[in-house]
């Protein structure tokens, strides 16, 4: 009982927080809801996560979140991992941009600066 109201009292902060975010990320903050949701309604009543799991083949309702949580983990690692090549792509014809604006010669008497 303990256990449940902390994760019930964590996962409703968690919502308020993506509910503030919502401005910069809808898709985003509107995931997270839905899924805090469903860890509340789930911690307060276990028995609907183990019918989940048997109904898709999977023996416990523990098990079945558990490999929920692997899913979404390695889908979020995959955006973020996205997300930081086209950053980094970003940055890189920023970096050419800037270089190819500002040339620099050595200083010799055949280089004119531009």
């Amino acid at each position: 009982m303990i256990f449940q109201v902390l994760l019930v009292t964590v996962l409703t902060v968690f919502a308020m927080w993506a509910y503030a975010q919502w401005s910069r990320a809808p898709i985003v903050s509107l995931s997270v809801g839905l899924l805090t949701f469903s860890g509340v309604v789930l911690s307060l009543r276990p028995e609907i996560s183990t019918d989940l799991a048997h109904a898709v083949g999977v023996g416990r309702g523990a098990d079945l979140l558990f490999y929920c949580f692997i899913l979404l983990t390695m889908t979020a690692i995959f955006d973020l991992h996205l997300r930081l090549r086209a950053q980094q792509d970003v940055i890189t014809a920023l970096a050419r941009a800037i270089a190819l604006s500002r040339p620099r010669c050595p200083h010799s008497p055949s280089c004119a600066p531009m």
